[in-house]
């Protein structure tokens, strides 16, 4: 079952169809250049070739997917479960969350929206937490006023903040945009 963006499984899956899409892509587009050097007498000037080259676009598409989430992991099951148990009522979990700035390509293992807050863990591998912190106070700014947004890079101190969370009314319109948001960021 494919896992969709947010849901735990989503970066081994999406590194899966893109690894996919390559392979397709290029097998399709030799198969038709193929086919049109032996309908055309092993000439390559003749329509098939363009078709062919036209395959080279989407196939560079999922390559460029490829390569943005190959360093990364889905997070196991265990901590899934160990996050998802102290979730608040009313709070959304999001897991392996792939987003990309214009600068740079940042990984987050979880991140938990609900009551006013944007809890988020910081992926393995070297990152700037202060650059992760500042985008995505940012742009949560855009769409939720008086999101408190905190990033951590440890697991224990993630769980704490989680199980600490305390319920808050909120607007559901503005959280509804907040959430759509940050999924709108994962790659």
């Amino acid at each position: 079952m494919k896992a969709g963006k947010g849901e735990l499984g989503y970066i081994d899956g999406r590194k899966k169809r893109a690894l996919l899409g390559v392979l397709s892509m290029a097998a399709i587009g030799v198969a038709i250049f193929l086919l049109g050097l032996f309908l055309n007498k092993m000439s390559n000037r003749n329509i098939f070739t363009i078709f062919a080259v036209l395959f080279a676009l989407p196939g560079a598409r999922y390559m460029v997917a490829l390569i943005v989430m190959l360093p990364y992991h889905s997070a196991s099951g265990e901590r899934y479960e160990k996050v998802r148990e102290r979730l608040a009522s009313g709070a959304v979990l999001y897991a392996d969350m792939v987003i990309t700035s214009p600068e740079k390509v940042m990984h987050l293992d979880f991140a938990v929206v609900g009551n006013g807050q944007v809890l988020a863990l910081l992926g393995e591998g070297k990152q700037e937490l202060s650059y992760v912190k500042k985008y995505l106070t940012d742009g949560v700014r855009n769409w939720g006023s008086g999101y408190a947004v905190k990033i951590v890079e440890s697991e224990k101190a993630f769980l704490a903040d989680v199980s600490a969370m305390a319920e808050k009314d909120v607007d559901e319109e503005e959280e509804a945009r907040v959430r759509s948001y940050l999924v709108s960021l994962i790659v």
